[in-house]
């Protein structure tokens, strides 16, 4: 099976939505999640890394794609974690935190991914915002949800930890 992230979740042969097999999505969730720990500062920029750590293959292997236009942004800060997500992008491109994985991510594949995951991010805009997006993954979360609670971290990688525990851990 494989995981597809699409911009707005209509996938066509000719569109630049980025597929991946399941190993492929952990390793690609995996350094982005690295590199956006080592740099997020504010609520929406952890809200957004807890958000695509949750793509956890645990969930159920080739069923954590997702569209870009369905992540948590919120209008009050889009600019901001747009800017964000280039740079998490340009941080795992530059191996940020890669010293903490017991293996060698394939440098060919997450060139790749990268340039079109950001390809898709670039598309984004203000107005391609589903406000209800972020509303229903808030209220999905539970109380005791790390995004309740100060958003922590996993002891060994240093990511956020989401409901699922630690992205890099659990693959």
């Amino acid at each position: 099976m494989s995981n597809i992230i699409s911009f707005n979740g209509k996938v066509t042969p000719d569109d630049d939505s980025l597929v991946m097999s399941n190993g492929g999505t952990d390793m690609f969730i995996n350094i982005l999640a690295l590199s956006g720990a080592a740099i997020a500062q504010t609520e929406s920029e952890k809200r957004l890394m807890v958000y695509l750590s949750e793509k956890d293959q645990i969930v159920g292997r080739g069923c954590v794609g997702f569209a870009i236009i369905e992540m948590p942004w919120d209008k009050e800060t889009f600019e901001a974690d747009k800017s964000f997500m280039i740079k998490v992008i340009n941080g795992a491109r530059n191996k940020i935190g890669w010293e903490k994985l017991d293996y060698s991510p394939n440098e060919e594949f997450v060139s790749h991914y990268l340039d079109t995951f950001e390809n898709l991010i670039n598309r984004m805009t203000i107005d391609d915002i589903r406000e209800e997006s972020l509303e229903n993954w808030l209220a999905a979360a539970e109380a005791g949800d790390p995004i309740y609670c100060d958003f922590p971290r996993c002891k060994k990688h240093n990511t956020f930890l989401t409901c699922f525990g630690c992205q890099i851990c659990n693959h």
